[in-house]
Parts: C-alpha cells; structure tokens; sequence
C-alpha cells in the first residue's frame, strides 16, 4: 500500500544537535529505510551499517571522511557506502532527505513506528 507522509501531520523537533524522523521504516520495508533529518551546530561521528544517499533541502552538511570534508549544500547529494567511517558536522541548521538500504541496519528505520500518513485525495 502506498504511504503518504504530510509535513503537516509529522512531529518534527530537533535536539542535542540534531533529529531524524525515519519515515520509510521496516513497518512497511526490510530493503530501502528514508526520512528527514535536521543537524545544527554538531560533529556527530559515525560508521554507516548501510548505503546512503543524502540530498540537502538547507544549510550545509559537511561529512568528514578521514582527511576528505564533503560539503553538501541545497540541492547537492552524496553517496555513502556501508561500512565509512565518519564525522557528520553543522553550523547552522541543515535539513536533508536520506534514503538507506536495507533498513534494517539503520538506528532510525530499523524501528517499526506508523508516522501518521494522509489520504491521496484529502
């Protein structure tokens, strides 16, 4: 069944640098997780688990990998393999789409929440 998510109907706010609603997650997919994610004024460092792509809507991102900085600006994307080690880092508040595969390796699609969905015709 197809899932509409409204802006509108989501609870959306940001904390300790950052938040992410993982609105495509393993209630309706095991293979492909997305959502939205904010990141403000932080140096979150990571390890992917999952391959994921990363389309800026606002700010910049700059991800650290090693001694390469990749920064990601509105409309710009990026790929990242599983397995990367990294450093997701803001300044300003930055809003991003980000799909993952599968889903079930990320920490934000791995869980089965129904996020309110809306009615294609209303």
């Amino acid at each position: 069944m197809v899932k509409l998510f409204r802006k509108a109907d989501q609870t959306f706010t940001a904390s300790n640098g950052g938040a992410v609603l993982g609105l495509v997650n393993t209630s309706f997919s095991d293979n492909l997780g997305a959502g939205i994610g904010t990141f403000e004024d932080c140096a979150n460092e990571w390890t992917v688990t999952y391959d994921e792509v990363l389309f800026v809507i606002d700010g910049v991102l700059t991800i650290r990998v090693g001694d390469d900085a990749y920064d990601v600006g509105p409309g710009d994307v990026i790929w990242i393999p599983k397995d990367t080690a990294l450093v997701y880092e803001a300044g300003a508040k930055t809003t991003f789409f980000y799909a993952v595969c599968p889903a079930g390796k990320s920490p934000s699609t791995s869980k089965q929440i129904a996020y309110p969905t809306a009615d294609p015709n209303g």
